[in-house]
């Protein structure tokens, strides 16, 4: 009974809620990575990747200072050794969403935000010359703290926003692979490691600075954006750093659930 009750009282509210307007970032980007996984080789292999990721931000309803933030990215690189002797190619899928409180200083049009994130995260790696151990792979779902200020100012018939985020992992957990299990044994069900990952023995930072450029029929996103990550354990290195060219297309929308959608003839 209680479960029907929470039903009926709460979807009309949400039936009537009033249509918050959602932006959504649209991006591609393109850059260099720099990497070392030493489960397969104890190299840095350094290369080239390209991606392509989504953003939506919106604010909370019923909530006037707090907002949320959604993404997807998916990322593919391929690097080789400083002999150039062996390739490495990868792929990285990162998923997340967060919420925030945001302060506004509406004449200045400054905005700054702070909350936590929730990422998580499956990056893949395959050597080419690699017999034993060819493939390797990781995994982890790590709360971040998430910040950032945003300026908008106006030109004669455009407007702008600069803007800067950052986020940092402060707890989660983590999956690698054992050091001396082979890729093989990995296919037969041998487990690798999952771990409680923290500042301790994962650090990860994801920080963009952006400029946004709305013109009278488009709105567009160029900036720059880097990632490093450093984990693993006292027999095994794992790093990642990125740095990017993103370049994205930006458009605002509201969702009305209690319309329904009307055909042209109408």
């Amino acid at each position: 009974m209680k479960k029907y009750f929470l039903l009926i009282v709460f979807i009309p509210l949400l039936l009537h809620a009033a249509p918050v307007e959602h932006e959504n970032i649209l991006k591609i980007k393109y850059g260099g990575v720099w990497q070392w996984d030493s489960y397969l080789s104890p190299l840095r292999y350094d290369g080239q990747e390209v991606g392509i990721g989504n953003e939506w931000w919106q604010p909370f309803s019923k909530h006037e200072h707090w907002s949320h933030v959604g993404a997807l990215d998916i990322t593919g690189c391929w690097s080789l050794n400083p002999a150039k002797s062996n390739r490495l190619y990868g792929a990285v899928v990162q998923a997340g969403w967060g919420a925030y409180h945001h302060w506004d200083w509406t004449n200045q049009g400054v905005q700054v935000l702070l909350g936590p994130y929730l990422e998580a995260e499956w990056a893949g790696r395959y050597m080419v010359t690699n017999i034993n151990k060819p493939y390797s792979m990781d995994a982890g779902v790590q709360v971040f703290a998430m910040s950032g200020v945003r300026w908008s100012f106006s030109g004669k018939k455009t407007s702008y926003r600069l803007g800067y985020t950052v986020r940092f992992n402060m707890i989660g957990v983590d999956y690698l692979p054992d050091y001396f299990q082979s890729y093989y044994e990995i296919t037969e069900g041998v487990k690798g490691q999952v771990r409680c990952a923290g500042l301790w023995n994962h650090q990860a930072i994801n920080h963009q600075l952006a400029l946004d450029l709305q013109f009278p029929h488009s709105t567009w996103r160029v900036g720059v954006e880097h990632q490093f990550l450093h984990y693993g354990t006292s027999s095994m290195d794992m790093q990642r750093n990125q740095v990017n060219l993103v370049v994205g297309c930006i458009w605002h929308y509201k969702i009305r659930p209690a319309e329904r959608f009307k055909s042209k003839t109408e």
